[in-house]
Formats: C-alpha cells, sequence, structure tokens
C-alpha cells in the first residue's frame, strides 16, 4: 500500500465504522490548488465517492449547478482569510443527488506556527437547517457550530499529530498496521465529535459530560475496525462525570491502548478478550484501566516509557526510505508509544505497566478536573 491515496479494502478501514454522521476532510493549503490528502468512511457514505476519486482533487468538484455562488464566494473568502470558518452550501453526491452541507473548516498548525492543513467537518442538514445556519444570528446559529468551533481548539495538538502522520504517509509507501492505526485515531476523533452531537452538548454552556457511553463508542468501533471479531472487547464504567477537554484526552488515551493490545498483544492467536474499566476511586481520583490476556510485552519491553516525542518520530520517519513502519520495532515504542506518554502527561497520571505472559494490564491514575 502507498500513502493514502489508494482506496483501502473494507477489511483495513473496518467495516464496522458506521457510526459517525460528521465526515472529515484534511486538504493540503501549501500544494497548488489545495487537494484533498484524506476523507474518512463518514464522507464516502455521504458523498458516494471513494476515497481514491477524492483524494488529490479540490473540494469543489462537490459543487454542481445550482450551487449558489454567494456560497462560493463565502467559502473562498473564507480559505482566504486562513481563520476558522463556517459555511453551509450546496452540494452533489457521486449519483447526482444534491444535499445541502455543512462546513466547519479549521486551519492546522505545526510547532512554528506554520498552517500545515486545513481540517473539514461536513455534516448534511436539511434547507431549513440550512436557512438557519446561513443567518448571522444568536437566535438562528445551529449550536451544534459553536461546540465545533471550541471543541477545534480542545484537540488541536491531536489533530496536528494526526495530520503530521498523513503526510508522512502520503509520501511513503506504509504498512497496513500503520495505516489501520491512523484510522482508528482519526475515527476516535470523529466520535468525540459525534457522541458530543448525539448528547446535544453545547461546550459554551455545558462543560461537563458523562463520560462512560463515549468510552464504549470508542471501544466498539477500534474493535470493529480490528475485523477478527473473534476479538472480545468488554467496558465498564463507573457514572462519571467529566469537563469536555479531559473526556477527549481520556477518549483519545483509550484509543491508543485499545489499538495497542490490538496491534500487539494477540500475534499468532484467533481469539482473545480486552477489558476497559474506568473508576471512581473517590475525592475526585479516576483510574483508566485497559487488561488484555494476550502474550505480554516482549523480554526487555518497557513500552510506552522511553517513546520518542512526536517531533522526533516524525523526523525520523521523513529521513528514512523504504516501507513507514509507524508501529514500532525492536521492542522499541512506535507513534502510539509517544501519543500514550504525551496525553498521560496532559492528564497528570500516574501510569503502571504490569505485563507477564498471561496477558498485560496498563493503569492511569489521574485528578478529575473541575
Amino acid at each position: 500500500m502507498t500513502g493514502l491515496s489508494q482506496e483501502s479494502p473494507e477489511s483495513i478501514v473496518g467495516t464496522a465504522v458506521k457510526f459517525s454522521p460528521l465526515s472529515i476532510v484534511l486538504t493540503d493549503p501549501r500544494i497548488e490548488d489545495e487537494p484533498i490528502t484524506y476523507v474518512n468512511d463518514a464522507f464516502v457514505r455521504t458523498t458516494q465517492y471513494s476515497r481514491q476519486s477524492a483524494v488529490g482533487r479540490n473540494c469543489r468538484f462537490l459543487q454542481g449547478e445550482d450551487t449558489d455562488p454567494d456560497d462560493v464566494r463565502r467559502l473562498r473568502e473564507g480559505l482566504k482569510s486562513g481563520e476558522q470558518f463556517e459555511v453551509t452550501l450546496l452540494n452533489y453526491k457521486a449519483d447526482g443527488t444534491p444535499f445541502m452541507n455543512q462546513l466547519l473548516i479549521s486551519p492546522v498548525h505545526d510547532e512554528s506556527g506554520a498552517m500545515i492543513a486545513r481540517f473539514g467537518l461536513q455534516r448534511e442538514v436539511d434547507r431549513d437547517l440550512a436557512r438557519a445556519a446561513s443567518e448571522n444570528t444568536v437566535r438562528h446559529r445551529d449550536s451544534a457550530v459553536s461546540m465545533l468551533r471550541e471543541l477545534q481548539h480542545r484537540v488541536k495538538n491531536h489533530l496536528a499529530m494526526v495530520v503530521s502522520m498523513i503526510r508522512m504517509q502520503a509520501r511513503r509507501e506504509v504498512t497496513t498496521d500503520s495505516f489501520q492505526a491512523l484510522s482508528r485515531r482519526i475515527e476516535a476523533l470523529a466520535l468525540l465529535y459525534d457522541e458530543l452531537f448525539k448528547l446535544n452538548v453545547n461546550v459554551e454552556r455545558d462543560s461537563r459530560i458523562q463520560v462512560d457511553g463515549y468510552l464504549k463508542r470508542i471501544s466498539e468501533v477500534l474493535s470493529g475496525i480490528d475485523g477478527r471479531g473473534t476479538v472480545k472487547v468488554r467496558v465498564t464504567s463507573d457514572p462519571i462525570v467529566m469537563s469536555v477537554d479531559q473526556a477527549a484526552r481520556v477518549g483519545l488515551l483509550l484509543s491508543e491502548l485499545v489499538t495497542n493490545a490490538m496491534e500487539h498483544a494477540f500475534e499468532a492467536r484467533d481469539s482473545g478478550s480486552i477489558h476497559v474499566s474506568l473508576e471512581d476511586l473517590g475525592e475526585d481520583r479516576l483510574r483508566l484501566e485497559v487488561t488484555d490476556d494476550g502474550i505480554g510485552l516482549p523480554e526487555g519491553s518497557n513500552w510506552p516509557h522511553g517513546a520518542d516525542s512526536l517531533a522526533k518520530q516524525r523526523r525520523k520517519a521523513e529521513g528514512e526510505n523504504g516501507k513507514l513502519d509507524t508501529t514500532g520495532a525492536n521492542h522499541q515504542p512506535g507513534v502510539g508509544g509517544s501519543i500514550v506518554v504525551s496525553l498521560a502527561r496532559s492528564l497528570d497520571a500516574e501510569l503502571a505497566i504490569n505485563s507477564t505472559g498471561e496477558g498485560t494490564r496498563v493503569s492511569l491514575d489521574f485528578t478529575r478536573e473541575t
């Protein structure tokens, strides 16, 4: 498999990622005509265009003869501004069916502040909602747009990391496991947005959410992407409420831990189990634990401790030749280990690993943010 411009088979992306109504589109503004570099499953389902036919093209291919020129002008002005903006316009599916497409487009910057990508969230809306969204009044503004605007800021660092990985994978031949891991990360991000939509959360008003359902959905989708069906994931959680910001980081961390278990714990095995638990320890202390009954960590492995920083992982990948493997080699932590360490630090969590020949338990104790 070379880069992300090829249509990935269902066995790679996973047939279970059917939950999010939100399409995710990433484009590269540094390349002439700003081509698409990645679309998720929801984009394929909504527009009926395959990845192969979408990647490498400018998003204007979705426009048609009845697309309002004033909406196109607003879209161009938003892109020219380099800022986050929202617009709703008439687009067309691959079979010619028109639909109203609500877009929230945000710039993604690297460590130096340079724009390296644009991140677009799209959702199909009915015409009444589209008309309301186009009116610049508080009374008619869709509260979901306000939520998305705020959430973009909360996950910008993780998003920049995902974009960097897409850039690396677009330039080099990648392993199937590496592509699979990236798909999981993007879908976990999409699930965070979707969960807040489902709960009708407005983060400008509601700063806290119930997280047990969100964690269960992440685990179910990641299990589906794995495709084996014989590795069972069980989730138990106390009824815990936490801030949207902290829930985002916990969800992304859970995605990495479950992904690592799926990738490595059941090598040469057809079945296994993973148990995810979130426990209230009292006095605002929480414990996230992921336990598998797999083969355990290799002898000499200290995963994820000692993982390179994400910036170093990127520089290393850009400077090497051959097939790109982001999952780690020779008992050294890969990109997933780097993300786990980074997110654990952001939670100020105590990270403990216990591994034997009968499985691995990863636990993180942290304080609920007020």
